[in-house]
């Protein structure tokens, strides 16, 4: 397989395991099992775990920051924005993953220096995300220190309802988004 073709399925499957059981809990033997290759072959790649780790934080940095610079031209409603928001936070997970910032935060304590870096920047940004959402319509004249707690509800309530998927299933996640929009729109 080439090389560019390689690193890439590592990546996805790294995020994968790390929304599924948290960085701490998979190692290359689980990429290496999955995968078909030898654990040298992914060394090749990522010399350490935690280069791994970080190549996956720079990742989902990347889609968050694309999602802000489409965030940034959009003209459509906080609502709307709200929604592809949650949209972003949930396309790749399946039913039994969480979010990989929230996986990442807690196992926090567990993670090399670097990574923790990593993890503080990228939750700061993420919700910096939900704030530019949230204050998308608002006046520039306006003052929008305030909304800061709402955006650290609303993204904690995102992703208590990924939680809680994992565990009950069904809808929570939809219908939580729901409510919060609710919330939007009477804001």
């Amino acid at each position: 397989m080439e090389t560019a073709k390689r690193k890439e399925q590592l990546l996805h499957l790294a995020e994968s395991l790390i929304r599924q059981k948290g960085y701490t809990a998979f190692s290359y033997d689980d990429l290496s099992k999955h995968l078909g290759i030898s654990k040298a072959s992914i060394h090749y790649h990522f010399v350490k775990k935690e280069d791994l780790g970080l190549a996956v934080q720079e990742q989902i940095y990347q889609r968050l920051a694309d999602f802000s610079s489409k965030l940034q031209q959009s003209e459509d409603s906080v609502e709307a924005k709200f929604v592809q928001f949650c949209n972003l936070q949930s396309e790749q997970l399946a039913d039994n993953e969480i979010c990989p910032i929230s996986a990442l935060q807690a196992d926090f304590e567990l993670l090399p220096e670097t990574m923790r870096q990593k993890t503080q920047e990228l939750s700061q940004f993420e919700l910096s995300v939900m704030h530019d959402v949230i204050n998308s319509n608002v006046a520039e004249s306006h003052d929008k220190s305030g909304f800061c707690p709402i955006a650290m509800a609303m993204l904690s309530a995102i992703k208590g309802s990924i939680q809680y998927r994992r565990v009950r299933g069904g809808d929570s996640l939809t219908d939580t988004w729901k409510g919060l929009s609710r919330l939007l729109i009477n804001h």
